[in-house]
């Protein structure tokens, strides 16, 4: 009987030590994840990298500004895959939704808030403001009908009486300005921010 209860807290004690190292092991797997998915960004591979990164973000016990650099990193992925063609309305649309998919992904667990400024994350909440910028500027050039009120002043205006095809060639290439702009500013997150693509876990 003393045998069989020792067998039997033996074979438990096993259980518990395999589920220990289970557990760990697959709660740190978001490092190897993110570690490669940051190589992946680097050599331009935004799609595979975006896959890396949501493989990390499939770990548990992930803490809180681990997950928010790998929300960050990977909505960067996404907004670097954005390619807009101004004189196609579905690959403005397309745009729109990809950086609004990269916007979710900012504030999916609250390192970012759709709502306010209230994130967990100041990073994450820039770079969704920058983001919404981004979508707030394309939404302005799918209004081609009429005049905006409220204008940039850093946005060539059209001259008075000129055609509708000039009027729109001028906001196509305002957009094309401010998307190579916007690239820009997503560019630069890697050396502005401290966690982002060149940091390795």
């Amino acid at each position: 009987m003393k045998k069989n209860i020792l067998i039997v807290i033996y074979v438990i004690s096993i259980i518990i030590t395999l589920l220990l190292v289970c557990n760990f092991v697959i709660s740190r797997n978001y490092i190897e994840n993110y570690n490669i998915g940051n190589k992946l960004y680097k050599e331009k591979k935004y799609d595979e990298a975006i896959d890396k990164y949501k493989k990390a973000l499939e770990s548990i016990n992930i803490p809180q500004k681990k997950e928010c650099s790998i929300r960050i990193n990977y909505a960067l992925a996404i907004c670097k895959t954005v390619q807009i063609d101004m004189s196609d309305s579905e690959s403005v649309s397309n745009a729109i939704r990809k950086y609004e998919s990269a916007i979710d992904v900012l504030t999916e667990k609250g390192c970012a808030n759709k709502d306010d400024d209230n994130g967990h994350s100041e990073k994450a909440e820039q770079l969704k403001k920058d983001i919404q910028e981004a979508i707030n500027k394309l939404k302005s050039t799918e209004k081609v009908e009429g005049d905006s009120e409220e204008e940039d002043d850093n946005v060539q205006k059209p001259k008075e009486g000129g055609t509708v095809e000039q009027k729109i060639q001028l906001i196509k290439e305002n957009a094309t300005k401010s998307q190579r702009e916007n690239e820009n500013k997503y560019e630069s997150y890697s050396k502005m921010l401290d966690n982002p693509v060149d940091k390795k876990w």
